[in-house]
């Protein structure tokens, strides 16, 4: 007989996402840093892309949904 599988809301699962995200964007500002203190211009370019990208996805994964009008245009 098998287990029921453990279900995660969407909403659970989105928080975790962007909680996951946003400490990946400061682990990333770390190692960029310390990218630049050692000259390595360009990993810390690519770090920095890494902490931008990161950023964007947890505000956008923790952002509300849009609020859906029923009413048609005006």
């Amino acid at each position: 007989m098998r287990k029921p599988k453990a279900t995660v809301s969407i909403l659970e699962a989105d928080e975790a996402a962007a909680s996951l995200a946003a400490y990946i964007a400061e682990m990333a500002e770390e190692m960029a840093q310390l990218a630049e203190r050692s000259e390595l211009t360009m990993l810390a370019y690519f770090l920095n892309l890494a902490r931008v990208e990161a950023e964007f996805r947890s505000r956008e994964l923790a952002a509300p949904p849009p609020i859906r009008s029923r009413a048609g245009p005006a």
